[in-house]
């Protein structure tokens, strides 16, 4: 092998190893958490993210769900490392999570078009026709 040929191996390998050194996360690395509360009698919502623990994250949806002064709120849903949508329509509200706001935003006008099978048209850009629009969309700060 050249000289050429040898340097070049050279710098490819240290730039691997380079790369799987300072490209690794932590062993270790915690988790963070969210949330998506909603009020089925004044149809408000509240959200969380980047909390340390599923119950806190749980716990602040609600508080901030009620801060309109509504006093049915309910997790809707609740994740970790990634993130929420709830979306709305005339005939209902979903919601679902994912690693990523488009998972999550696909999933939750999936899951309500179980409720109201012209949900399912806002995938298609026909939003307005479906009636059917994303309220929030949250993440947690280590979200992909």
């Amino acid at each position: 092998m050249s000289f050429m040929g040898k340097a070049g191996f050279a710098v490819a390998a240290l730039g691997l190893a380079a790369g799987s050194v300072f490209g690794a996360g932590t062993a270790n690395a915690q988790s963070m958490f969210g949330a998506i509360a909603f009020s089925t009698t004044d149809w408000t919502y509240g959200s969380s993210s980047s909390w340390p623990s599923e119950q806190e994250a749980r716990e602040q949806a609600i508080a901030s769900c009620g801060t309109n002064g509504a006093a049915d709120c309910k997790v809707m849903i609740s994740w970790a490392n990634g993130c929420g949508t709830l979306v709305v329509s005339d005939d209902g509200v979903a919601a679902a999570s994912g690693r990523t706001a488009a998972e999550a935003t696909r999933a939750a006008f999936e899951r309500l078009s179980e409720l109201t099978p012209t949900a399912q048209l806002a995938n298609f850009g026909s939003s307005d026709l479906s009636g059917a629009k994303v309220a929030r969309v949250v993440c947690t700060a280590n979200a992909r």
